[in-house]
This record gives structure tokens, C-alpha cells and sequence, in this order.
């Protein structure tokens, strides 16, 4: 039986023969190889992640060993002999395209090309090198350059048995290492070891349940929830302008079913449902955290992030055509076209069944997201077109048990006028907007509350919705000369005497002299936001009574809406932000961001949470580097995601 060192050491006197035979075809697969690598350079980390998690490996540890080489060792299953051709040989994987692996191409491990100046490979008892200076004395070349890195496996012999593969990795010293072509890579991006992974790449993962990176330098993403481009010495968890600020080693672990994925970041949590139908699947992100990752328009993936985005806050992967950098989908291939019409039948699906677990999660998320007609009317076939203009294929064709309503619904009013069932959030005062849009957009029936009303008792419904009614049907009889039904003037008539009915003082208690006693102050947040309407007084009162010295400067344009001291003494401006839970988004203006970012220090956000005994006022430094947000091109705003885990309660309420 032969060995695994013998086999390997058989294939490299193979390789050399080849050369002997073929030496320019050495020179143009070193010239490929370069150009390959140059293209795949972003993307080494999730390659090699990819090769992993196809290998069966559980768990992916990534050591920085300091001097410019990391090792990155996984423990699936063991290299064989086919194992190791593939690796030196390009276009040669033996997995399939749709099959039980992510990869298929057979180039994704040539991507260390673009970083690497030595390969050390350790797996079932054997030990080899790709290393291009050993691999030139082994063909007898002169010129390096014309030899490959990833080619001859060199100083073959065998090994103590480790369990899975381990890749040890000693980066490109440009001013050492002779650069095979004139694209070698700066040396910014070429001396250091890959650094965080985007948590997104471990959500269609399929065995990987652990992944540890070491501690990386390098600027803050700007999205605030990802690296847009994929880069693997970019930091993912935070946003600024800060450059080279180091990270700590991060740790995810993945918890999946077949319904869910949960991804735990260096401890925080993020929850994601995942939908499926024919090529596709969809995670959707269930919390504040998961939203953050996942960004306002979505992301596509091939199993691994993709650059292109979706239009809706979801992450959409399958089986489509990327192009050859694995950064984008190529639209006009049918596997990708199949991949989105899928995504869009199981999210419409979900958008229609009240009874899903889904349901009310997808419709908050499509409702806060991005304006979907300024996605449908873009001039190219994007992917997010190709996905809004599926999803409103599937929603006019399966009628969802509910309609749109142009009036603002209780709780209450929502389970009478559609007992099958609808979203809370579509009738929501805040979503109206987003609704109407949503209404043009997915071909959503109109509430017809002439019908509504000739088939139920009016006062049944809420005290706002029949006075907004009455309003309503007010509106509609004097501008469009409607007569009104009879149920319609009903309710008209009732509104109006009720708004018509004199207050009465009931009559003071005879023979008994009550003395009255002044009321005890109360201090309190939620009594403090019932005596003031606006959240800027409620919260300049409520800070006052801790200790700050606050004024209102609201109406003075300034870019914040009080400023004074804190108790320490110290100036502060504080901008008021209203919110009704705390993973619900806030924006601010681009105005406000650039003060806040021109005169740094002493800029403080107040989020008033919530409203009666239940509300907390939160202080937030809005110039963290790690707070997520995002830009919002809809309104040009800079919206907050994940912002409540980095907030303070004020007093401690």
C-alpha cells in the first residue's frame, strides 16, 4: 500500500518531469497564477474557510505566529494523494459544481498565491512546502520568476499524524522576495495575515460551528455592519475613519437547524431564520445585531458574501454564477436568475401567512428598509431589481388575507377589520409612508371601508381610528362630492357631538371641607414626558434633575437641541432622538453627523425610549469607531443600527 508521503513525493518528480518536458508552460501558468491571485487577493480568508468548511471541518483556527506568518489549521478531513494533486495543479478540485460542496473551481487555495512567499502543509503524516525559491533549484531554473508558488510540492517527508489540514503561512516580504510580475501586491497588502472575517461568510456554512481569527490592523468598514468589499485585514465590527487600529481576536460560533442560524461575535448574539425554496435561501435577521451584519439593502451570496446587494434587509444565497474574482453575480446567467426568482417566492410567501413565524418580523424589516420603487425603477439589471421585481410578480399573484389602509390602525382595529390576520407594522403612524410606497410597489389591495362599515358595529373600533374615519369620509365628501352612506354619516354625526359635548365639573361634595394637599414632586422619566409633549423639554427637565445644567437651543438651527454642562462640569451639546423600542433605527442628518464629526468632543445623543413608566432615557457618544450605522441614500441620513448596546441609561432608570 502506498503512503501519502510516497504519493506526494511521486507527484512532484512527475510535476519536474513535466517542466523538463514543457518549461514555458511553467512560465505561463506562473504569469496565470499571479494574475489569479492579484484578482483573489481579498478574498484568501474565505477560501480558505470555503476549503474547510467542504473538507467537513467543525472548527477553523487561525494563529498569528508573529514575523509575517499565521497558521491556519481546520479539522476535517485529512489530504489524500487526489487531495494533493488538486492542490498543485489548477482547475483540477474534485468537487462539483451543486453538489455537497461550496467550492467547484479548483483555484480558491491558489489565492495565497497573492500573499504568500512559502506554504508549509501538514496533514494524515506527511509534510511538504510550496515554497518557489526550493521549487527553482528542484527545476534547475535560473528565473524565479518563471516557477510558480503553488506548483512543486518541495521537502516532502513524513509527519506526525495532526488531525484535518494545517496551512502555515509566511506572508511576502517585498523588499526580500523577488516578485514574479509586475503586479505584485503593495506591501500594506501582502506582509500581514488575513485578519477578520465578515460573520455573514459562517451562514450557509454547513459543518464549521466554530472559527477563531487572531487580532488584525486596519481601517474601520464604513457601513458600519461590514466590510463592503470583503477585505481581509479590514476590521467588520465597527465604523469610523480611524486608521490602523488594531482589533481584538474574534470568536464565532454558529448554532444552526434547519430553520436558524445563530451567530454568537466575540459574545453578541445575532439570530437569523433562515427560508427556503428551490435554489434559494434566505436569512433573515431576527434582532437589532443581525439587522446590523446584515445592512438595510441585504447582501448576496454564493454560500460566501458577495459585494452585490438585494434591495431588501435579507441575505439571499445559492448556487448562482459569480464572476472570476467570486465578488459579484453575474445577472444574466439563468442560475442566478433562478436563485433570486426563488428567494422572492419564499419571502412573498412568508409576506402572506399571517401564521408564519416570519411574518411580522418581514413585514417591520421591509417597512423600515429602503425605498423599493427607487430599486425597481434603477437602469441596470441589478440584483436588487431582479428581486423586487419577483417579490411583486409573487405578491400580485398570490393575494395576501389583508389590505393596506390609508389611515394609520390600533392593535385593536387590525384584528376586527382582518380577522385572517395582518402585520401590526403596516398600519403603524410611523410606517404610513413606507406603506403607501409598499402598496405601489408589491400591488397591495386598498381597505374599502365602505364595505368595512356596512359590515360591523362602528363601535367596535378604537376612539382614534373613528375620529380619523370621520375626518376621512369628511375629506372625501368635500373634495369628491361622495355622498355618504348611511353607516358613513352615523359615524360622522357621532364624532362630531363628541367633539361638540361640553365638558362638565362634577359638583363639589357637600358638608365636607376637604383641604387641598400640594402633590409631591415627581421626578420620575415617565412623569416628567407627560408633562411635556416634546422630547427635547422632557429630557432637558429630566437631565436638569440629575445634575446637568441644560438649555433649549432647538428652534436656533445649531445641529443639536440642547447644550450646557454635565454634572462634572463639563460643556455638552446633546441631540434628542424619539424611538419606540430599543433596536428600532434613528437617523441622523448629514448636517448633524458632519458637527458632530468637525467638533468632536462633548457631543452626546439622548434617545428617549418608549414612552409612559416603561421609558428610559439613553446618552450615546455617536462617535464611537465601533458603533454601527449606516448611509442611507433614500433621505441622506446617517441611520443608527445596533446603537442601544453601547448606550447608558441616564440616572439609572
Amino acid at each position: 500500500m502506498t503512503t501519502l508521503p510516497t504519493a506526494v513525493a511521486a507527484l512532484r518528480d512527475t510535476l519536474v518531469r513535466e517542466h523538463r518536458q514543457a518549461p514555458g508552460l511553467f512560465r505561463e501558468i506562473a504569469r496565470m497564477e499571479e494574475l489569479l491571485a492579484d484578482t483573489y487577493r481579498d478574498r484568501v480568508p474565505y477560501e480558505l474557510l470555503q476549503n474547510s468548511d467542504d473538507a467537513g471541518a467543525r472548527s477553523v483556527l487561525v494563529e498569528d505566529l508573529g514575523d509575517g506568518r499565521f497558521r491556519w489549521g481546520n479539522d476535517g478531513r485529512p489530504l489524500d494523494a487526489a487531495d494533493v494533486e488538486a492542490l498543485c495543479r489548477s482547475a483540477n478540485s474534485t468537487k462539483t459544481r451543486g453538489g455537497d460542496s461550496i467550492g467547484y473551481r479548483g483555484i480558491g487555495f491558489k489565492s495565497l498565491a497573492a500573499i504568500a512567499h512559502r506554504i508549509d502543509v501538514r496533514s494524515a503524516g506527511v509534510r511538504f512546502a510550496f515554497d518557489r525559491t526550493a521549487a527553482t533549484a528542484l527545476l534547475g531554473e535560473v528565473d524565479a520568476s518563471a516557477v510558480p508558488l503553488i506548483r512543486i510540492p518541495a521537502e516532502v517527508r513524513p509527519d506526525a499524524p495532526v488531525a484535518g489540514v494545517t496551512f502555515t503561512v509566511t506572508c511576502r516580504r517585498p523588499d526580500t522576495t523577488p516578485a514574479p510580475s509586475s503586479n505584485t501586491a503593495p506591501p500594506s497588502a501582502s506582509t500581514a495575515p488575513p485578519g477578520a472575517i465578515d460573520p455573514l461568510s459562517a451562514l450557509f456554512l454547513r459543518n464549521v460551528t466554530h472559527i477563531r481569527t487572531p487580532a488584525a490592523t486596519g481601517p474601520a468598514s464604513g457601513t458600519g455592519a461590514m466590510s463592503r468589499t470583503g477585505a481581509a485585514a479590514v476590521s467588520t465590527t465597527g465604523t469610523g475613519t480611524g486608521q490602523g487600529t488594531p482589533t481584538a481576536p474574534r470568536d464565532i460560533h454558529i448554532e444552526r437547524d434547519a430553520t436558524r442560524v445563530v451567530l454568537r461575535v466575540d459574545g453578541a448574539e445575532a439570530a437569523f431564520a433562515l427560508l427556503r425554496h428551490g435554489a434559494a435561501t434566505v436569512a433573515v435577521p431576527l434582532d437589532a445585531r443581525a439587522l446590523a451584519m446584515t445592512g438595510v439593502r441585504g447582501r448576496l451570496a454564493c454560500f460566501l458574501p458577495l459585494q452585490d446587494e438585494v434591495g431588501l434587509p435579507v441575505v439571499i444565497s445559492g448556487d448562482l454564477l459569480t464572476d472570476p474574482s467570486r465578488t459579484h453575480a453575474v445577472t444574466a446567467d439563468a442560475s442566478t436568475r433562478q436563485v433570486l426568482a426563488d428567494a422572492a417566492h419564499a419571502i412573498a410567501r412568508r409576506l402572506c401567512a399571517p401564521g408564519d413565524p416570519t411574518f411580522e418580523r418581514l413585514w417591520q424589516l421591509v417597512l423600515d428598509g429602503e425605498d423599493l420603487r427607487s430599486v425597481l425603477i434603477s437602469g441596470t439589471a441589478s440584483a436588487g431589481k431582479l428581486l423586487v421585481s419577483a417579490l411583486r410578480e409573487e405578491m400580485t399573484a398570490h393575494r395576501p388575507p389583508f389590505a393596506h389602509s390609508p389611515l394609520p390602525l390600533e392593535p385593536g382595529d387590525v384584528r376586527i377589520l382582518f380577522p385572517g390576520g395582518a402585520p401590526q407594522a403596516l398600519y403603524a403612524v410611523r410606517h404610513q409612508a413606507a406603506a403607501r410606497a409598499l402598496k405601489a410597489v408589491l400591488g397591495l389591495r386598498g381597505v374599502d371601508f365602505t364595505t368595512a362599515l356596512a359590515d360591523l358595529d362602528p363601535t367596535l373600533l378604537s376612539d382614534p381610528l373613528r375620529a380619523r374615519l370621520a375626518a376621512h369620509l369628511q375629506e372625501l365628501a368635500r373634495t369628491h362630492g361622495r355622498k355618504l352612506t348611511a353607516a358613513e354619516s352615523r359615524l360622522v354625526q357621532e364624532a362630531t357631538s363628541q367633539e361638540e359635548a361640553p365638558t362638565t365639573t362634577p359638583p363639589p361634595t357637600e358638608g365636607i371641607r376637604v383641604p387641598k394637599a400640594a402633590p409631591a414632586a415627581d421626578n420620575s422619566l415617565a412623569s416628567v414626558l407627560k408633562r411635556w409633549r416634546a422630547a427635547e423639554l422632557a429630557t432637558k427637565e429630566y437631565l436638569n434633575h440629575l445634575g446637568w445644567t441644560l438649555r433649549d437651543v432647538s428652534t436656533q438651527n445649531v445641529g443639536y437641541d440642547l447644550e450646557g454642562t454635565d454634572p462634572q462640569g463639563q460643556p455638552v451639546r446633546v441631540e434628542v432622538k424619539k424611538v419606540d423600542r430599543p433596536d428600532a433605527r434613528f437617523a441622523m442628518t448629514n448636517n448633524e453627523m458632519s458637527l458632530m464629526l468637525t467638533q468632536p468632543g462633548g457631543y452626546l445623543l439622548a434617545i428617549v425610549v418608549g414612552d409612559g413608566r416603561h421609558a428610559q432615557l439613553l446618552l450615546l457618544d455617536p462617535s464611537r469607531t465601533d458603533l454601527p450605522k449606516e448611509r442611507v441614500c433614500r433621505r441622506w441620513d446617517w441611520e443608527f443600527t445596533d446603537w442601544s448596546r453601547f448606550a447608558k441609561v441616564a440616572g439609572g432608570a
